[in-house]
């Protein structure tokens, strides 16, 4: 792997993609928010606006569809509008074809290297990711992060800042590690002054559930199959 201190991170344009639409496609953009926020509307009473507003960027770039059945990545370099050079082209085409989103446990962070182990939870497939920032941040090398990968010259880099992070440590090799509620609260923690009860929120049982499926668990009691057959490897 390359000397951190001499290799050049490719900088796909995404901005632009951005700056493009919003610039002169207002009504798409009015149609992609409606569609977006009907998704996750209940995000905008919890979640700070620049957040939202990352989430939604890189939503839009890269999983809406325009009328045409295209995303406005595939448009805009179809229409290729600010005249950019083939290499500026070829780095946004790699992100595109090679992008996929999913939960990763990191396993390791090397920060003289500038690269994280992260293993992917469906199907256990392990990548290396360089990222300066991460590879700086993240302390004690654990956690479990939901999150959009491209690949790039061969190399997998983050897409964006993540969807989620919750700085757990993995599961140990007996299969577990702390109570599965331990770490709903540290990742969602309580409103002051709410005490746990039988009666438990739908919207907290609904957390429950989705991380009980994503980790293999049953903490409300119901049977199910864990993971089930693990997906074929992506393919880039």
């Amino acid at each position: 792997m390359t000397d951190p201190e001499n290799f050049e991170y490719p900088n796909p344009q995404m901005s632009l993609v951005l700056r493009h639409f919003y610039d002169d496609n207002t009504d798409v953009l009015d149609r992609a928010g409606h569609e977006f926020f009907s998704y996750v509307q209940a995000m905008q009473e919890r979640v700070p606006q620049d957040k939202i507003e990352q989430l939604f960027n890189e939503w839009f770039v890269y999983d809406f569809k325009l009328k045409t059945g295209k995303t406005p990545l595939e448009t805009y370099l179809y229409r290729n509008p600010d005249e950019l050079d083939e290499r500026e082209l070829d780095l946004m085409q790699q992100a595109g074809d090679s992008q996929f989103t999913s939960y990763f446990w990191i396993e390791d962070v090397d920060s003289a290297t500038q690269t994280l182990t992260l293993r992917e939870c469906d199907n256990a497939v392990i990548y290396k990711v360089r990222d300066a920032t991460a590879s700086q941040m993240i302390e004690g090398g654990a956690g479990l992060v939901a999150i959009r990968m491209i690949q790039i010259d061969n190399e997998w880099y983050f897409a964006s800042d993540p969807i989620s992070f919750m700085p757990v440590p993995a599961l140990g090799q007996d299969g577990h590690n702390r109570p599965f509620i331990d770490v709903v609260k540290m990742h969602y923690g309580m409103p002051a002054g709410m005490e746990a009860a039988d009666d438990m929120p739908e919207e907290l049982e609904q957390v429950i559930d989705e991380l009980d499926h994503l980790l293999g668990l049953d903490m409300l009691g119901d049977e199910g199959d864990g993971f089930g057959t693990p997906p074929p490897p992506h393919q880039n």
